[in-house]
């Protein structure tokens, strides 16, 4: 394969363990969710990405910059093989990455996890 004269633009890789939820000022990584959800013996469900809000914005979008970098990020998810998790009130800790991949694989559910209760939080943070 003949080389391009022209250079590709890289992004890194977010790894598991440098993803995290917050619920106003406490903060849980996604690895802490997921530790719970196996502690809690939680078994997976199917659920329906037609009850997912598309109305919330949960990712920074402000330039093409970011725009391409959540793409690869859904891109690159596996939904078929991790559930997403839902917190104790039903809104997604863990996985949007992973439902937009599966809408636009047009799939109709992802599995997931329902926490019936939150673990401690991993930090909390106040908003400035």
């Amino acid at each position: 394969m003949k080389s391009s004269k022209y250079p590709a633009i890289a992004y890194g890789k977010l790894t598991f363990e440098e993803s995290r939820y917050q619920r106003g000022d406490k903060w849980w990584y996604a690895s802490t969710l997921l530790r719970a959800c196996h502690e809690a013996e939680l078994e997976p469900f199917e659920y329906p990405v037609a009850c997912y809000d598309m109305a919330s914005k949960y990712f920074p979008l402000d330039n093409m910059d970011d725009f391409v970098w959540q793409m690869k990020r859904v891109l690159e998810t596996d939904y078929e093989k991790y559930p997403i998790i839902l917190d104790n009130y039903g809104n997604v800790a863990d996985g949007n990455h992973r439902i937009c991949h599966a809408i636009l694989d047009g799939k109709t559910s992802v599995l997931a996890y329902r926490l019936q209760t939150m673990p401690e939080p991993d930090f909390i943070k106040e908003e400035s």
